[in-house]
């Protein structure tokens, strides 16, 4: 038994058998850390990319389709005011070749009021005739960045926002060119309808001259 707790000691106190131990130690501790690492990564994950819950509903055809929660905003605010300047400069770039088509295909981006209530605005003026009889190319594009100037349910307890920017208009044709400033405010509504696949729908669009630039 002396015999064996002697052996043990020098055991113990042999350099390379020391050496070794410790090795196996931290080894053992950077194993766990790297571990502890990992796990706290994949909780960071977990939390910043909770996926969004999704509903689906089957139509009468048996046919499954998505369905939005209009009461939460699911996007953000940069994919909002991008919408929003991707749609309204789209709308107002056409020429006079296609405009009524350019006009049928952008009208899906509106609901049926604000779509009716923009075209009377724009026609009114006699923008359409102008555009046809003087052979007219339209181009439209932001001066700054939009912004969301208000945002949250409506009275009906869908998601809404109120975007701002400014936008250029360009006319042109043989005999020249020139640029109004348009002051753009545009109500966008989230929307679970299926002719909307994006989510979203323009519900109202007002856009002012603010002054003209060149001529």
């Amino acid at each position: 038994m002396l015999n064996s707790r002697m052996a043990l000691q020098r055991r113990l106190l042999d350099p390379e058998f020391l050496q070794r131990t410790i090795k196996h130690a931290l080894l053992a501790f950077t194993v766990s850390l790297c571990l502890n690492i990992l796990l706290a990564l994949a909780l960071v994950v977990e939390v910043s990319h909770t996926p969004h819950v999704r509903y689906i509903a089957h139509d009468s055809l048996g046919k499954p389709r998505e369905l939005i929660v209009t009461d939460q905003p699911y996007f953000s605010d940069s994919e909002i005011t991008n919408w929003a300047v991707a749609k309204v400069t789209n709308l107002y770039t056409m020429n006079y070749v296609d405009y009524a088509k350019h006009l049928a295909v952008a009208a899906a981006d509106f609901d049926i009021p604000a779509w009716n209530a923009w075209g009377q605005a724009f026609k009114g003026p006699g923008n359409i005739e102008f555009i046809k009889e003087k052979r007219v190319f339209l181009t439209a594009s932001p001066k700054s960045a939009a912004t969301i100037r208000s945002e949250g349910k409506n009275e009906h307890g869908e998601y809404e926002w109120h975007v701002h920017f400014p936008m250029l208009l360009r006319w042109e044709n043989s005999s020249g060119s020139t640029t109004n400033l348009l002051s753009i405010d545009v109500t966008i509504r989230r929307t679970n309808a299926p002719e909307h696949p994006d989510g979203l729908v323009i519900t109202e669009l007002n856009a002012p001259r603010a002054s003209d630039n060149g001529g």
